[in-house]
């Protein structure tokens, strides 16, 4: 018997149809029934297509049966951003709750777009106040570093994490910003690997600049790129990490698919790049 591949969530632009910070092209009802039809059993939301989706009539309760009808968790929800700098919008965080409450997903995923100067102690102590805030819920909050940000890699996002000394607060690991930030796996030397709360999974290409947009554009399909993915995905497992991971792929001409053939393709991509990993 073929031992059984970690779980496989996709990723709320993994399956969106648009662009990153674009509304949904394709229906949340359509992501979940392809989806599942693929092989994941967790999917993403974000808080704005969740409003967008309230707005329009949906219910939690509807929304809750539509993921039960599919055998889905909501797994992931995107995105906390500017708290790095400045205190994060109340409306935000009131949504974040709401869908604590209501789904208690795995994770939130939490980052900044900004370039502006960090302070590390007064970013972290903004961190902890989101973390107890969402801690009722059960709800971990995922630290995401980006290359073109004040939160620049994962050595600064690792910073901020200790000082936050929040126990629900850990790392997202996406392989594109892993890479192109210029992170390295001695970057995660001593961290336990609890505090790596998921890990994204794309491939793409080495960038220098334009890191915004090259990621929007060139965020690829695991395997596609010129990434390191498997020496990645070991070095995590070495280090104890087991999982959930997330597919999180979105460029033109993908996005532009069937939600069918984008559900396929992700999770094949993402299950032969988890081949790698030891099944004992």
């Amino acid at each position: 018997m073929t031992p059984a591949l970690p779980e496989l969530t996709a990723s709320f632009v993994t399956l969106s149809g648009a662009g990153f910070a674009q509304p949904a092209r394709v229906p949340f009802a359509e992501r979940c029934r392809a989806a599942a039809a693929a092989g994941f059993t967790g999917i993403g939301l974000h808080i704005d297509d969740y409003q967008r989706m309230r707005a329009a009539g949906a219910s939690d309760e509807s929304v809750r049966t539509l993921l039960g009808t599919h055998g889905l968790a909501l797994r992931e929800i995107e995105f906390l951003g500017g708290w790095a700098t400045a205190d994060p919008e109340e409306g935000d965080l009131a949504t974040v709750d709401a869908l604590g409450h209501a789904f208690r997903p795995h994770h939130v995923t939490a980052g900044e777009f900004t370039g502006d100067e960090l302070d590390v102690t007064a970013a972290g102590a903004r961190l902890r106040a989101i973390c107890d805030a969402v801690a009722e819920r059960g709800l971990h909050v995922a630290v995401e570093a980006f290359p073109w940000s004040g939160l620049k890699d994962v050595a600064t996002a690792r910073a901020v994490l200790e000082a936050s000394g929040a126990p629900n607060a850990g790392l997202m690991i996406d392989v594109w910003h892993f890479y192109n930030s210029r992170s390295t796996l001695a970057d995660l030397t001593g961290l336990p690997s609890d505090r790596i709360t998921a890990v994204q999974l794309n491939d793409g290409r080495l960038v220098h600049d334009d890191f915004l947009a090259e990621a929007r554009r060139g965020r690829l399909l695991p395997g596609d790129g010129e990434l390191d993915v498997r020496d990645l995905l070991l070095g995590l497992h070495e280090r104890g990490f087991r999982g959930p991971y997330c597919v999180e792929v979105n460029y033109p001409g993908y996005r532009d698919l069937p939600v069918d053939e984008m559900a396929t393709q992700a999770f094949m991509k993402a299950s032969a790049a988890l081949e790698v990993l030891p099944t004992h």
